[in-house]
């Protein structure tokens, strides 16, 4: 509507002085409708320009941050700190690499601990049985042992006994000799002192009738 009205004074501007133009009358239609494009037209005006100064801000921002990147990564001291979180990043990759290591290890002597405690609690059950057959053999050897010591303790008594019996039947056949023989030496005197017709006793020697053989 406002370019319809811009051109239309153009063209009575421009047209010659023996033309005759006629414009219409407005009613209030018209005009409210040109007012709400030419405020259309600011408001898209005040929007573009804010728009283009958000970019330049934003480029200048962006050119800023640029140069604060680089004097950042050109800063020695930026570098010296680059270099040292590189080595605490490989530092704590080894550290991990370790602590992984360690946990392997400590897990594979904890399997091999294991594996050793079953293995003694097994040798110590089997030493345990052998100590027990052990005993019972200990025991059992021990009383054959006291059986057999008492058995022969009781044979020696038993010999000793034998030899003071024997002891003591040959001193009663010694005695009895010894009596035999004085016996016979007392004969002849008592045959030539003896009255006549009274029989000598016999002197001839010969076995004691109360003992019939020796042991």
């Amino acid at each position: 509507m406002i370019h319809l009205y811009v051109f239309t004074s153009l063209a009575s501007i421009q047209a010659p002085a023996d033309t005759v133009v006629t414009i219409a009358a407005r009613d209030g239609f018209d005009l409210l409708l040109a007012v709400a494009a030419g405020i259309f037209a600011l408001v898209f005006l005040v929007t573009l320009a804010g728009l283009l100064f958000v970019f330049f801000q934003i480029h200048r921002a962006m050119r800023s941050v640029g140069e604060l990147k680089d004097r950042i990564a050109s800063d020695p001291a930026v570098e010296s700190l680059r270099k040292t979180s590189s080595n605490v990043e490989a530092i704590s990759e080894t550290l991990r690499n370790e602590v992984a290591e360690l946990s392997r290890s400590v897990g594979h002597l904890s399997d091999r601990l294991t594996q050793a405690s079953n293995r003694m609690e097994e040798r110590i059950e089997d030493f345990n049985a052998l100590m027990e057959v052990m005993q019972e053999e200990a025991e059992d050897v021990f009383v054959d042992t006291a059986a057999t010591a008492r058995g022969v303790r009781r044979g020696i008594g038993e010999l000793q006994r034998d030899r003071s019996s024997r002891g003591r039947l040959r001193g009663e056949r010694g005695e009895r000799r010894d009596r035999r023989r004085d016996g016979d030496r007392e004969g002849p005197g008592t045959t030539s002192s003896a009255t006549p017709g009274t029989p000598a006793p016999d002197a001839s020697p010969g076995p004691h009738p109360s003992v019939d053989m020796e042991i």
